[in-house]
């Protein structure tokens, strides 16, 4: 993968094994996507930090592993697991590993961190509520609960890019077309598990958060900085990304953070 040209994108789940610096060889990144996307949401920053001589895997949750007509019905008990067993199969090798999560793959992370070492925790465009109401002022939320109960699946009708020529790599390389609305569901479920764990984690953690992101809601990234129990934490503000900023306009800002904060 290292060999692609930029915005040749592909949704496989990868190893980089580190070929870097005795300091970084003992240091392992693992990399979790978001809620109906898959790895291609993280090549390049991945790519990047193991150009910087880290070990980077990131992989795809069941239910995200195939292209399929429709997205599959999963659930987060399923990502978790599989989360878990790639955290602990690094365990054994790497005494140092750091969390990369990407919107439905921040709370995930934060999951696995109020329970296991982790070294440091990388959160992008963290999801904990969607970013728009709707009729009658209520939350997308509420309508997940009660009319979602009635479909399957919506149609996602663009990608959240705004650069257009990774916006076209991306959908390219993205296996669904549509949201299955179960699994949002469940996503949901995680995060109000989550939530009361968040006094507990202690990790040192970047948050990083578009204003303009139009799928979470921005606030949420202030909300998981207030409540996070760790004392090195730090909350950095892009400016014209939409939600996918790994893909962004602003990705070499957000590849630079990332890397010089896992990498300090």
């Amino acid at each position: 993968m290292l060999e692609n040209k930029p915005f040749l994108l592909a949704d496989d789940s990868w190893h980089f094994q580190s070929g870097g610096a005795p300091s970084t060889r003992t240091h392992a990144c693992l990399l979790l996507h978001g809620l109906g996307g898959g790895a291609y949401e993280m090549q390049e920053l991945g790519e990047r930090l193991h150009q910087a001589g880290l070990t980077v895997q990131c992989i795809l949750y069941p239910g995200h592993d195939r292209p399929a007509k429709k997205m599959p019905r999963s659930q987060w008990q399923d990502w978790y697991a599989h989360i878990l067993e790639t955290y602990q199969t690094l365990a054994q090798t790497y005494e140092k590993i750091s969390l990369v999560g990407f919107s439905t793959g921040c709370p995930l992370g934060l999951h696995l961190a109020a329970q296991y070492p982790v070294f440091k925790l990388v959160m992008i465009a963290p999801y904990f509520r969607m970013r728009y109401e709707w009729y009658y002022g209520l939350p997308l939320e509420a309508y997940v609960w009660s009319l979602g109960f009635a479909i399957a699946d919506v149609p996602r009708i663009r990608l959240n890019i705004f650069d257009p020529d990774m916006r076209k790599a991306a959908l390219a390389a993205s296996f669904f077309k549509t949201f299955n609305i179960a699994a949002v569901r469940s996503a949901m479920k995680l995060i109000n598990r989550v939530k009361p764990q968040l006094p507990e984690i202690q990790n040192p953690t970047l948050i990083i958060q578009s204003p303009k992101d139009t799928v979470v809601d921005p606030a949420g990234a202030t909300f998981l900085y207030d409540r996070l129990g760790s004392q090195d934490k730090t909350l950095h503000w892009l400016k014209t990304s939409d939600h996918i900023v790994t893909l962004d306009y602003e990705r070499e800002e957000v590849f630079q953070l990332v890397t010089e904060f896992l990498t300090a």
